[in-house]
């Protein structure tokens, strides 16, 4: 594990137990992450709350730290801001706009899945452009039990209207894997989150998977400043690396592309610290 890592937090990865199959479970990865030096992650899923996992981790692995949360896709009732509720008090620490099955993903891949079902697809803006009401609640309620409120798979439009609420709010607000094809948010408009308040996050998938070079994400991070910028891996594909395999794939791959090891540090480890409220004894 390069030295830069060693304290460095996963803030995007896919653990079984899950619907699918997955890499590895959540105890492999802590594991892994006992041994490498990594000091914790947050745990997502796509259909379920994992607030309740990231708490037993806490328990069994005392000297790391793990973090769950709510995705609102349909099987959590969709833009339902009871289910933020029940998550933040289990000590949630993020919610996540629509994935799966958010409209504006569906749509994408519709071109070349034709199969994809769009019609059930949530969208979280009215026809006007304007912000869905219970898309605001949601956004109150992660208020209430001090959660940050990430994009998801949501167009990168749509987005920027919940980033915007978030900043009206008062909320932190995280845009997910900012460069991916799916959602591809353009220096422009990551610009604008930036200056509402959001952090942007940048995915090694997209560029281990050819979706997105490398010199685009650096170019990007570049425009919006290294501080305002996370880097983890939306790993936990049975094809993929293991998480504590990819972070250090991507240190590498971004040391190439010219960041130090103190801008690297800080998108690694210091960024995600914050936004986790970790606070360094």
């Amino acid at each position: 594990m390069l030295e830069l890592l060693r304290g460095a937090y996963e803030m995007h990865i896919h653990t079984a137990p899950d619907v699918g199959p997955r890499k590895c479970s959540d105890l492999e990865l802590a594991r892994r992450f006992r041994t490498c030096g990594l000091a914790g992650a947050l745990i997502k899923c796509h259909y379920a709350d994992t607030a309740p996992r990231a708490a037993l981790l806490n328990e069994q692995f005392p000297e790391l730290r793990f973090f769950g949360g709510v995705t609102l896709n349909n099987s959590q009732g969709a833009l339902n801001p009871a289910a933020v509720e029940s998550c933040g008090k289990m000590g949630g620490r993020v919610v996540w706009f629509p994935t799966m099955d958010a409209l504006a993903y569906r749509a994408f891949h519709a071109r070349t899945k034709p199969e994809t079902p769009v019609a059930d697809g949530i969208a979280v803006c009215a026809a006007d452009g304007s912000l869905r009401p219970e898309a605001a609640a949601v956004i109150a309620m992660a208020k209430r039990y001090g959660m940050i409120v990430a994009t998801g798979h949501i167009s990168a439009e749509e987005g920027l209207v919940v980033v915007r609420e978030c900043a009206a709010q008062g909320v932190q607000a995280l845009v997910t894997h900012a460069d991916n094809p799916a959602d591809c948010y353009t220096t422009e408009q990551q610009q604008e989150a930036v200056s509402l308040g959001a952090v942007i996050e940048h995915c090694y998938f997209t560029t281990y998977y050819d979706r997105t070079p490398a010199h685009i994400v650096a170019e990007q991070i570049r425009a919006v400043g290294v501080e305002n910028v996370i880097l983890s891996t939306d790993f936990g594909q049975p094809k993929s690396p293991y998480s504590d395999e990819g972070l250090e794939l991507y240190a590498q791959v971004m040391a190439k592309e010219g960041f130090t090891d103190g801008e690297l540090t800080m998108m690694f480890r210091t960024t995600p610290e914050k936004l986790l409220g970790i606070r360094r004894s």
